[in-house]
């Protein structure tokens, strides 16, 4: 080894990079339909929801927004009732 010479290892594995697809879509458009909007009781997510809820009416302004707040973390807290009424969901978890 040569004077003055400094070997930096490090003990980390390269970066693996997984590609994916996205889920397939039941509509082409958010037109008309009823978006669920579902916070988890943390934190920001209803923040968060409030906003995105304001974009989405900007966007598809026929669409009927359904709020709600799951009262536990673990509990289903009705969430078939409020899947059957809605056509797409958004979940969201704050902190």
């Amino acid at each position: 080894m040569k004077q003055g010479l400094i070997i930096i290892m490090t003990p980390t594995a390269p970066r693996a990079v997984k590609r994916g697809r996205l889920a397939s879509r039941k509509h082409r458009s958010l037109i008309n339909l009823r978006v669920g909007l579902l916070d988890n009781n943390k934190p920001n997510a209803d923040r968060f929801l409030e906003f995105a809820g304001e974009l989405l009416h900007e966007r598809y302004p026929n669409i009927t927004l359904i709020p709600k707040r799951k009262m536990t973390r673990t509990g289903a807290d009705g969430l078939s009732e409020f899947a059957e009424n809605c056509d797409a969901v958004i979940n969201a978890f704050g902190d």
